[in-house]
């Protein structure tokens, strides 16, 4: 009798922790805070917006469905983006903020929205490293493992090669970040495929929209949901062949 009682006793515990937790997890995920939400809130999106990396990566020439039609012009990304040595390849950026984590009123609540700006802490972020494809977080041994089996990429703002944002052999200049208060990321960057890693590298280029000043515990507790696309890289070393169609260029020889 006495065992029956404790299990008793251990179940309605459980139940109420899973209850108690149900709340924490709904109002965490609609409002960035702690209380008893049981489905009582309207669902909300929070995360701080939308990013998406875009590469010529069925070697057409285009970049958008726009230029040509969606049926034929689809994009794929297995096993990456591949850059010959000498070869710049364009990639587009797009972020968009999520407007609507500005105002801080419930649905339905009297009076002027109460605005929250959140551009202060906010920041958009390019990384470009070398990724292990022969471990499963991607980790060399040592950066003179890594230099040795990755090759080179570098990333540049403009086609004439005159401003550079990020180089994988430079562990300084791997991230480059803009702080949504007082700029904007570019809306296509140049990546140069620059010398050849062997078949178990490659390289990823991430795009990250963050709220940069909070820690990674006060981040899962009370942050909004960050977003972030990413692409592989290699660099082989000669180009994929590709039609002579180039406008703004999408791919430049040099």
């Amino acid at each position: 009798m006495i065992n029956f009682k404790l299990n008793k006793i251990s179940l309605t515990a459980y139940a109420v922790a899973c209850v108690l937790l149900a709340g924490v997890a709904n109002v965490n995920a609609q409002y960035g805070g702690f209380g008893f939400g049981l489905g009582y809130f309207p669902s909300q999106d929070r995360s701080l917006g939308t990013v998406k990396i875009s590469g010529d990566t069925n070697y057409d020439g285009f970049l958008g469905y726009g230029e040509a039609d969606a049926s034929i012009n689809l994009k794929r990304n297995p096993p990456g983006l591949v850059v010959g040595t000498r070869e710049l390849a364009r990639v587009d950026l797009d972020v968009i903020h999520n407007a609507s984590l500005q105002s801080s009123n419930f649905p339905g609540s009297p009076g002027s929205p109460k605005l929250k700006f959140l551009y202060y802490k906010t920041s958009v972020t390019l990384d470009l490293r070398p990724i292990n494809l022969g471990h499963r977080r991607g980790n060399f041994k040592s950066f003179e493992e890594e230099q040795a089996r990755s090759g080179r990429m570098r990333v540049w703002l403009d086609p004439t090669r005159t401003t550079l944002l990020l180089d994988s052999a430079d562990p300084g200049k791997r991230r480059v970040e803009w702080p949504a208060s007082s700029s904007l990321p570019p809306k296509h960057v140049y990546v140069e495929g620059v010398s050849v890693g062997d078949s178990g590298t490659v390289m990823m280029l991430t795009l990250l929209l963050d709220n940069n000043n909070l820690s990674p515990t006060a981040d899962k507790l009370f942050g909004d949901k960050a977003c972030w696309d990413a692409m592989m890289l290699s660099v082989w070393p000669s180009p994929k062949p590709k039609p002579f169609i180039d406008k703004s260029p999408v791919w430049k020889r040099f």
